[in-house]
Formats: structure tokens, sequence, C-alpha cells
């Protein structure tokens, strides 16, 4: 598959000015705008990347729109920051969260990590090729029998992309590197005695976006960097900014932009952002909120491992009582965080 850029390239564009990235981006805001006649719309989630968004959208199309999706699970101080500004449109999902994680599972480890599990526990076949641990097999086995077991199953446990996976039939060597896949220290999950899925950022957010989006005939743009996961990293290698010819259109214009160039845009320009945040503090030259480092649904446990203590549930904990005992009295976080490993 064609990629647009390579990772020297982000690492070029992430080492700019921003001044510079303030320029880049607006620019691909004006290109994006003008494609679709100003039929466009800024996802708005109240946390500071899609507020310096908006920010910078509307220094050049004051009128232009927002759409926040209320998930259920959002901070209070969100929703309410979200409330004082005009021309948002704030929508709701069909599910709520507990209904999302009764019928399909826990968000857990990272998107990815989630989505492989939910594949292996449910796909035809890769729970018994699991169970009989096909994956540890010496390689010139697995290439033999490589056509007997599903391709999701060498997918999820190995990282065998179609194209790795010829090779590897060609040579019998395995890659070393792959990218996406369940790495071993997680793959216990697989086992877990609780249903474990992505899709809660599938109904909670994107299909009602997705339905907004077509009812109102409008494309979004969306406040997402690249260094937040390798998923959007490789997307944006993929598109670049602005995905014009993706099946779903969709703009990214801060892609480049790093945590610390959104806390110093925000120094900078002193536009309010929500209070859960706290202030801007710099340590060591690094800055840093001192309140909630992250704002999306108090419920995910994307990336809670990787935290350090205090983590969010910890935080939670003393910010959001209410909410901390919902989730721990109600859809059973407890169970969950003691079989990952997770303090709370």
């Amino acid at each position: 598959m064609f990629i647009i850029y390579t990772y020297k390239d982000l690492q070029i564009m992430q080492s700019w000015s921003l001044e510079r990235k303030v320029r880049v981006t607006q620019l691909r805001i004006m290109e994006w705008y003008k494609h679709f006649n100003g039929k466009v719309k800024v996802s708005f989630s109240g946390g500071v990347d899609s507020l310096v968004l908006l920010d910078l959208a509307r220094r050049i199309y004051p009128e232009i729109g927002a759409v926040f999706v209320n998930t259920t699970v959002e901070y209070p101080e969100i929703v309410r920051f979200v409330k004082g500004f005009d021309n948002v449109d704030i929508i709701t999902p069909k599910m709520n969260y507990t209904n999302v994680i009764e019928k399909y599972g826990y968000p857990v480890i990272s998107k990815e990590v989630s989505n492989y599990i939910h594949r292996v526990k449910s796909y035809d076949g890769c729970y018994e090729a699991y169970k009989q641990g096909l994956h540890l097999k010496p390689a010139e086995w697995i290439r033999e029998n490589f056509s007997t077991v599903p391709f999701a199953f060498w997918k999820c446990m190995l990282g065998l992309s179609h194209k790795t996976a010829d090779t590897f039939l060609q040579t019998g060597v395995l890659p070393q590197k792959a990218r996406y896949y369940i790495p071993k220290q997680w793959q216990h999950l697989i086992d877990a005695p609780f249903k474990i899925s992505d899709t809660c950022c599938y109904h909670l957010k994107k299909a009602p976006v997705k339905k907004y989006l077509k009812d109102t005939g409008c494309v979004n743009i969306v406040g997402t960097l690249a260094e937040e996961s390798k998923l959007r990293e490789y997307v944006w290698r993929k598109n670049g900014c602005n995905a014009f010819n993706s099946a779903t259109p969709k703009s990214t214009p801060l892609s480049f932009w790093t945590s610390q160039d959104i806390m110093r845009y925000l120094q900078i320009t002193k536009i309010p952002y929500c209070s859960i945040y706290g202030d801007i503090a710099e340590e060591n030259g690094v800055l840093r909120f001192t309140g909630c480092q992250r704002t999306g649904c108090t419920g995910c446990l994307f990336g809670c491992q990787n935290d350090g203590e205090p983590n969010r549930l910890q935080q939670l904990k003393i910010t959001h009582p209410k909410i901390y005992n919902y989730l721990f009295d109600k859809l059973n976080y407890k169970e969950v965080c003691d079989y990952i490993g997770l303090a709370y």
C-alpha cells in the first residue's frame, strides 16, 4: 500500500516551530474547507486538542460549526465546558456505556490489542488455534500448516499482514518487528473471564458522528495527533492530514503536533480550557497539566497501564467518587483491574 510520508518525515515535522505548525495546519484547514464548499464540522470533544483545532479553525472561519458527542461517560466538567460554546451541536449515541460494555466488552490496553483479543475469542477457529498453542509452534510447522488456520489468527498473534505472510511463506522467516498484534504480555487476556473489545469508541462516538455527518451533508475535521498511537501514525503516513480520497473523508490537520505543542499554544494564546486539566506547569523543560492529563471517557482503560501512579482510576476515585463507584460497583471494574494488574 502506498505511503505518502515516512516516519522520518513525521519526526521532521514534529520538530518544526510552533509558528510554522500553526501556518501549515491552517492551510490544511482552508484546503479542506474550500474543497467541500464550507460543508465542514469540527469534532469537538471539549479536550485541549480539539479545543486548539476549533480555535485555529474559527480564526479563519468564525462561522464554522462543531459537533460534540456526549458519550454518557464524559467528565461533567467537560460537558459544562462544551455547553459554553456557540454553534456546537450536541448529540448522543443510541447505546450508553453500560450497554456497550455488557454487550461487547471492556476497552483495555489499547484499541489494537482489544480488537485482536476480540477477534481471537470470537472468530471461527481462532480461539481453538490459540488453545492449541499453534502460534508457539516452530516457524517451519507454521509455514507448512499456514493455510489450515484462519488468517485472522496469524494476524492477531504474530502480526502478519498479507504482504509479510507472503514473504514468510517464501522464506520461512517470521518477521521480527510486527507492529500490530497481541504482545506476549497481554495474550493471557484472551482467557479473561470477561469480554474485551474496542467497539465502545465506534458505538459511542464514531457511529453517532457518522450519522450526524450524513444527515447534515458535512465532513469533519478531527484534532488527533499521530504521536498518540501507532494506528494514528500509520493512517497519517498513508493519507496525510487531508484524506480527500478516503472512503470516509476526514481531516486531521494537527497530526504532526505534539502534546507539548498543544500546551504551548494554550500558554501563548491564553484561550480558556476546561478546568479539569488544572494549570500548566513546567518541570525540567517539559510542560504538564497539574490536573487530569486526559479527558476522554471516564471508563476508558486504553493505555491505563502506562499512566504511572496515580493513574486515571486513582485520580477518578478522588476527583469524581460517584463515577468511580459506578464503574467499580455496577460495571465490575475491580475484576477487570485485578486481572490486568491495574492499581485502583
